[in-house]
């Protein structure tokens, strides 16, 4: 999708995105929290329904109405996050965007400090935490922590996808998020910033809580939508100049595989061990398709 350039003629400066498929579960403490957020700026919040089966936007419509605007966009022609958040993008005039999910919370702040960050610098993120909404041994399979530092693709820190803000202008001026990938079009929207020359901020008050998938299913398949783009992605850093993860990046990951088998004993290890394996496998898997190396 081209992103088309749009003239703001408006005092909104901010449009809060949540792009959503099947969460009426899970979205009414989002959009709780958002609505109890404060600041001293005009916004309002999106709610993208990308094609649900449930009733999520029969849901997010119940919180239109109040002194922050809830808006829902019905986005049903192709599925995908990258879909949704473009299509979250191309139904506002907002001088600045920003991105969380429909199954996480943010924390109360949040809106203030992604709101003001943007005021100065044209790409940010915060933090994630995964106590809140996740059982303790499922909070300990994997660590979403991070109050210091961004996640690196390589050597190229990324914004994350669940908890960013961008300038409108940014997101046109590089087409908005790629339709056509599969799996971390965060981290691919970040490679095409960096390359233009634009490195996210990090913000450490726009913290988010993170809900882990349910089920050693759901965490199967969403490991092997991580790692499927792995390949191509590496392929694009060295396109773009950058310092992307080298070829035999992965086989720390094989080893760490080896030497943590003993905690499948664990309900947090094998989470944690079946999460690691399906990345691995879901890059081997993207590797093939692309005919690129394995990362």
């Amino acid at each position: 999708m081209t992103a088309p350039r749009v003239t703001v003629e408006n005092d909104l400066e901010l449009s809060v995105i949540v792009p959503c498929h099947n969460e009426a579960e899970t979205l009414p403490l989002q959009l709780e929290s958002l609505l109890s957020q404060q600041w001293d700026g005009r916004w309002d919040i999106i709610v993208v329904d990308n094609g649900s089966t449930d009733r999520t936007a029969e849901v997010a419509q119940s919180y239109a109405g109040g002194s922050i605007d809830v808006r829902v966009v019905d986005a049903h022609e192709q599925a995908g996050v990258a879909y949704a958040r473009n299509a979250g993008v191309h139904a506002t005039t907002a001088r600045s965007v920003a991105f969380c999910d429909g199954d996480d919370v943010v924390h109360i702040g949040w809106t203030e400090a992604i709101g003001n960050a943007l005021r100065r610098d044209p790409l940010v993120s915060g933090t994630l935490e995964s106590e809140s909404l996740n059982e303790p041994w499922l909070a300990r399979s994997r660590s979403m922590n991070s109050s210091e530092r961004l996640p690196h693709f390589g050597a190229v820190p990324f914004a994350r996808g669940n908890n960013t803000g961008m300038h409108r202008t940014l997101w046109e001026r590089l087409n908005g998020y790629d339709e056509d990938f599969v799996g971390l079009e965060d981290v691919e929207f970040s490679l095409r910033a960096a390359g233009d020359g634009v490195a996210p901020t990090l913000v450490p008050e726009a913290r988010v809580a993170y809900r882990f998938r349910a089920g050693l299913g759901a965490t199967w398949r969403q490991g092997i939508f991580y790692g499927r783009g792995r390949p191509s992605m590496a392929a694009q850093a060295r396109a773009l100049g950058l310092d992307g993860p080298g070829r035999l990046a992965g086989l720390r990951s094989w080893v760490w595989l080896i030497v943590k088998s003993p905690s499948l004993a664990t309900r947090a290890g094998r989470y944690a061990w079946v999460f690691t394996l399906a990345t691995r496998v879901g890059a081997v898997l993207g590797a093939v398709e692309s005919r690129r190396a394995f990362v």
